[in-house]
């Protein structure tokens, strides 16, 4: 433990409360809610957020599940289970790679291009909904330095 005061309880709760990145992560849960709502509202019952992300990282001729995985910065575990709820809804089907039989690939289907479509849809309402409470200067601002925020943890 360090030598510098130590902080009240009240303290450090004022500090967490009122950080960047609780207000990201506040700004994400309050996304992830409301598109998973608009999904449903389109009849896509049951599919998430989650469910796009990984479809965002999936290539129409397929996509390794390890690259999925890495891409989304989980486990392959993770994406493996993303990848058979995604197949169980007719989104993806799972194919053996033809280069290497011990990979699988995931490909979207026409059901999961749809999906997709109607996802890509609702990002945009969402983005434009989020935004529209900036002055066009603040959001464009504001993209910009998620932007630069996101580059520089890629970097």
């Amino acid at each position: 433990m360090s030598r510098a005061r130590q902080r009240t309880w009240g303290e450090l709760r004022t500090e967490m409360l009122s950080s960047p990145a609780r207000a990201v992560a506040t700004l994400y849960r309050r996304f992830q809610a409301e598109a998973n709502e608009a999904y449903a509202s389109r009849g896509w019952r049951n599919a998430t957020l989650s469910h796009v992300q990984f479809l965002a990282e999936t290539d129409e001729e397929g996509t390794r599940l390890s690259d999925v995985a890495l891409a989304l910065d989980t486990t392959k575990q993770y994406a493996g289970k993303l990848a058979r709820d995604l197949e169980s809804k007719g989104f993806i089907t799972l194919v053996a790679d033809p280069t290497d039989r011990r990979a699988v690939l995931a490909k979207p289907t026409q059901r999961g291009r749809a999906f997709f479509a109607d996802a890509c849809d609702v990002r945009t309402e969402l983005e434009a909904e989020f935004l529209a409470r900036l002055s066009p200067s603040r959001a464009a601002a504001f993209v910009a330095m998620l932007e630069d925020l996101v580059g520089a943890r890629q970097g």
